[in-house]
């Protein structure tokens, strides 16, 4: 009887080994979806609220281009352009005139 339940914890711990939770954050998976979100983090972290994505095209090979709508703290709304950068992570906004 205790070989039995020896045998099935076995079984259960090799089972459970074998599931492994994958972050796509940490190898940048979704570079599209993370420079989006980036983005309109940068966006706010500028002063601009209400932004929304037009679109996302990617330049090349490690940059994305992201298109957005914010509205300033004047209450005026201004096209804005991002640049994400998929090696450094990091994102850089500016207004479009």
């Amino acid at each position: 009887m205790i070989g039995k339940f020896l045998g099935l914890g076995l079984v259960v711990v090799t089972i459970s080994s074998c599931v492994y939770p994958i972050d796509y954050d940490d190898d940048d998976f979704r570079p599209r979806e993370r420079g989006r979100s980036e983005c309109v983090e940068q966006a706010h972290a500028s002063g601009y609220r209400r932004v929304d994505v037009q679109s996302a095209r990617r330049i090349d090979r490690a940059t994305w281009e992201i298109i957005m709508n914010g509205r300033a703290a004047n209450g005026r709304e201004f096209k804005l352009s991002c640049q994400y950068d998929v090696a450094r992570r990091r994102a850089s906004v500016d207004r479009v005139e």
